[in-house]
């Protein structure tokens, strides 16, 4: 008799944690977002860094960075980088192994952007990339 009341008891609190855990409401996971939009932002975050610039203005390019650049005001900043002149670029922005930064404007410290870790937009962007880099040539002058 008292084995029997021992897994009644157990049986109905088993029950009794089941039946609360359907009955209340789960807690919503917080989830990091993929993206965020800020003004301060660098090219050091990005590991083996790929630049598309439109307009490539005032920015600390990394060494080993592959540039693809349309418009530059200042090409000395670009000598000894590895870089490749394409005309039909469009837009800026840089992408790394894990995340892109994607600028609001021409390529320039402080100018707003987004970085993001969303991966459909980063196997975009590097498509992108690829496709200018290819199209590219190198400049004569650098």
């Amino acid at each position: 008799m008292i084995v029997s009341a021992l897994i009644g008891f157990v049986a109905g609190a088993i029950l009794a944690v089941i039946a609360m855990s359907m009955i209340s409401p789960r807690k919503e996971e917080s989830h990091e977002p993929a993206s965020r939009f800020t003004s301060k932002w660098s090219l050091d975050s990005l590991t083996n860094p790929r630049i598309v610039a439109e307009y490539l203005l005032d920015a600390d390019i990394p060494q080993g960075a592959r540039i693809v650049v349309k418009q530059c005001k200042d090409k000395d900043k670009l000598r000894g980088l590895n870089v490749r002149y394409n005309p039909n670029v469009r837009g800026c922005f840089a992408i790394g192994e894990d995340r892109a930064i994607v600028l609001a404007g021409p390529f320039k410290e402080n100018v707003p952007a987004m970085i993001t870790v969303e991966k459909s937009i980063l196997l975009k962007l590097n498509d992108l990339f690829d496709n200018y880099w290819n199209e590219g040539v190198t400049p004569r002058n650098l």
